[in-house]
This record gives structure tokens, C-alpha cells and sequence, in this order.
């Protein structure tokens, strides 16, 4: 992936910021295009870190553990990075030492995540500065850290700034989405064709999961829900529940690009043999209520008025329909929903290059579950289902 430096520096600027500290896995490769290892696994603040000041001519700062150093000058090679490496236990040896008994002598002091950063503060001058960083993200005890280290600077919250940053897609992340949503939709479409009476749930996501790792290129994610029945109508994980006749068939799953965080949110639900009439007439209902949604997509329209498309039309037909959102913005994990919601109160217009993921669900508790939900991209003109070979219909 492409880095995008250059679109978090100029939001800085925009917020009247010197810089920023960027702490998160998937922030910190949204702006390099590349992430740590560790830092992926365990989450822990500092195992990687980015300092980057707002003047696109300023190189930003990276450090990371002196295991993984080699690794991020290959990736940053012909990019504006300084890769920095704290040291760690790994105790890492040069070929002259275990071949031919070399003696290289041990640092007087191992320099540890925090002194990098002490040191990148420094060189790009914002120890005194205004300075953002990700409180949705950052632990207490590290951010009060920060703080002591660092008094005269101003700590400035940016975690809304990297959503609506990553709420409007670049080519590169636009393809991304491509691939990833072929192969979901694939594998959905492999689902559809044993949704059957007498198949369990956890078969249904085997089927899913096999189709998705047979790819080599992503990997179903992990809360991927396939339920039918009762529980298609609840938050839960494939269960023992065996598909009878007249259920609703649900899922609501995902893929996941691993270590380059994108991910994916698509449902389906299917009346299976003989359904109760209300209900086909619901599911009727909530397809058409999505299909209106998709309809009237485009650059400028009011997301708010995008929510009323489609709830207006289903609470028309059944009262008692309420929902909070109609879907969601998406990007990278471990979130699969973020900013904007297509909601009563979001009054920003969509914009060519935003994906979202949008549904129309209805849950009846204790008999069944239905989702209508498809990734769908804005384009210049309108917009592109990116999920659009899974059938609706059984």
C-alpha cells in the first residue's frame, strides 16, 4: 500500500497542529503503508511509533524493535522516513561475531521505544509544541507518560481526524477493497449454494472460511456470524443450530487483509422452503428499502437523507420498525463500522471515493433474523455495488 503521510499532514495543518504521535497499528500504516509485526500481534503502545511533523518537507520519524529494523528500511526504501530502532532482548548478532569470533562491545545503555521518541520530539521541534495523538487508542498510563516527558507541549486529540481521513478511499485502497470484496463475495456465493434444510451453521461457515483461505490473498474474520432460526435474530458465533424448513438463513461476515488491516462487513438472509408469509413480505420489504439506498447514492447527497430512503420506506409498510443506522463507513480493523453512519442526524454529503457498508436490518426476538447489507463504493456519479454476485434470494 501506497503511504498517506501527505493527507494526515495536511489535516494537521487544517487543525492548526504542529505534528502528530502515531501510535495505532492500522494509523501508523495508513501513514507509511506498511505496519510493524509486534505491534500488530499484541496492540502494545510504542512497539512502534511514528513522528511526523505537519511541513510535508520534514521526514517523519520511525522506530521500531531492533529485530524488526531491517525489515522497515526495506519497506521505507525511497520513502521520506528516518527509521530509528529502540533496542530489545532479541539480542541480534552480526555473522563476524558467531563465525569468526568477533567482539563487538555491548551499549553502555539499551535505548528503549520512549527515549526514540524523546529523540524524535526533539528533532522535528515539537516538544513545546501542539501535538496530536490518539486518545481513543493510547492506554492512561502511557498518555500520562507522554505528558511528564513532554510539559510544555499541547496534546491535542486526532483520532476523529484519522477516520475522516480513511472515510474517503485512494486508488490504491479503492483496489484493495476490489479484491477483497470479490473474494468474500465468492465465497458468500459458495454459502448460498448449500443454504439447505439440515445444514448446520458451523457448516455454513466452514464453507465460508475455506472458500475465503483457498484465495491466499485475505482471511475470513474472525466474528464472522452465520445463523439460522432463532438465532438469526441475536449477536452470536456459528452455533449447533441445524437450518429447518421455513427459517431465515442470516450471515453477517467479513474478510480481513491481515497485516494491511482492510476489512469487509456483507449480509445476506434467506427464507428457507416454506416461509411464513409476513416474513417473506418483511424481507420483501428491507431488499427494496436497500436497493432504494443504492439507488440514490451519490457525490453530494446528505447522508442523513440516504438513512431516510431507506427507513421511511420499511417503517411505512411496518410501524414498528426502528433502527439507529441504516450502515457505516469501513476501512481498516480491528473496527468494522466507523464514521460517518448513515444516520438521522449525519448531515455530511458523500463523496466519490467513500465505501460504505449499507444495510437494512430487522431482528424479531426469539423467531428470526434479517440483514441486507452490501459494500458499496461512491463513484463520480453514483455509485458501485462491490458485492454484487452473492444472490438476495434462494
Amino acid at each position: 500500500m501506497r503511504p498517506k503521510e501527505y493527507r494526515i499532514k495536511e489535516l494537521l495543518r487544517k487543525k492548526g497542529l504542529d505534528g502528530a504521535i502515531v501510535s495505532s497499528p492500522e494509523n501508523f500504516h495508513y501513514v507509511t503503508g506498511f505496519g510493524g509485526h509486534q505491534h500488530t500481534v499484541s496492540r502494545q503502545p510504542g512497539f512502534t511509533l511514528a513522528v511526523m511533523r505537519a511541513d510535508d518537507k520534514v521526514p517523519t520519524h520511525l522506530t521500531t524493535m531492533d529485530f524488526e529494523a531491517a525489515t522497515f528500511r526495506i519497506k521505507a526504501t525511497g520513502l521520506n522516513f528516518v527509521v530509528d530502532p529502540y533496542d530489545t532482548w532479541v539480542g541480534l548478532k552480526t555473522w563476524d561475531e558467531i563465525a569468526h569470533g568477533a567482539v563487538v562491545p555491548d551499549k553502555t545503555a539499551m535505548e528503549s521505544s520512549m527515549d526514540k521518541l524523546v529523540q524524535f520530539m526533539k528533532a522535528c521541534d515539537l516538544a513545546n509544541k501542539k501535538v496530536g495523538v490518539e486518545l481513543d487508542y493510547l492506554p492512561v498510563p502511557y498518555y500520562k507518560s507522554l505528558t511528564e516527558k513532554f510539559p510544555e507541549a499541547e496534546f491535542v486529540d486526532i483520532s476523529d481526524l484519522f477516520v475522516y481521513a480513511r472515510s474517503v478511499k485512494q486508488p490504491d485502497e479503492i483496489e484493495m477493497f476490489r479484491n477483497l470484496c470479490r473474494i468474500a463475495d465468492h465465497g458468500f456465493t459458495e454459502v448460498s449454494k448449500i443454504a439447505k434444510i439440515g445444514v448446520s451453521e458451523r457448516e455454513l461457515a466452514q464453507c465460508f472460511r475455506e472458500d475465503v483461505i483457498k484465495s491466499g490473498f485475505c482471511a475470513p474474520s474472525a466474528w464472522s456470524m452465520f445463523s439460522t432460526g432463532p438465532s438469526s435474530a441475536r449477536l452470536t458465533l456459528p452455533g449447533d443450530g441445524v437450518v429447518k424448513d421455513g427459517d431465515v438463513v442470516k450471515f453477517d461476515a467479513g474478510v480481513n487483509a491481515e497485516f494491511d488491516f482492510y476489512t469487509t462487513d456483507t449480509s445476506r438472509a434467506w427464507i428457507i422452503g416454506n416461509g411464513d408469509p409476513v416474513l417473506l413480505k418483511l424481507k420483501d420489504r428491507l431488499y427494496e428499502g436497500q436497493r432504494r439506498m443504492i439507488a440514490a447514492a451519490k457525490p453530494g447527497l446528505p447522508i442523513n437523507e440516504l438513512y431516510h430512503t431507506a427507513y421511511d420506506y420499511v417503517k411505512e409498510m411496518f410501524p414498528c420498525y426502528r433502527r439507529g443506522h441504516q450502515g457505516h463507513s469501513i476501512s481498516m480493523g480491528p473496527a468494522t463500522a466507523e464514521a460517518p453512519y448513515i444516520n438521522a442526524s449525519e448531515t455530511r454529503p458523500l463523496e466519490a471515493g467513500m465505501i460504505l457498508a449499507m444495510e437494512v436490518p430487522c431482528y424479531i426476538d426469539g423467531v428470526n433474523g434479517f440483514n441486507i447489507e452490501d459494500m458499496v463504493l461512491i463513484t463520480e456519479d453514483g455509485c458501485e455495488v462491490l458485492t454484487p454476485n452473492t444472490p438476495h434470494y434462494l
